[in-house]
């Protein structure tokens, strides 16, 4: 699915909650009161490639 300008996406990647808002190159991790913010390589135009990119950074984190 695309990603609408102006909208935001909210998903789960392996028990993690991300939220990236459309248009932007960072997304945030929701931790509590504290959440991270990550860059990412490129703006994502789908679901999907929004999908991969988290699931980079879940998995980035699970490996720490």
């Amino acid at each position: 699915m695309e990603l609408l300008p102006d909208c935001y996406t909210d998903l789960c990647i392996n028990g993690k909650w991300f939220h990236y808002a459309h248009g932007e190159t960072a997304v945030f991790m929701l931790n509590g009161s504290s959440p991270l913010l990550f860059e990412l390589d490129t703006m994502p135009t789908t679901e999907g490639e929004l999908e991969m990119h988290l699931t980079c950074i879940s998995e980035s984190l699970v490996n720490k």
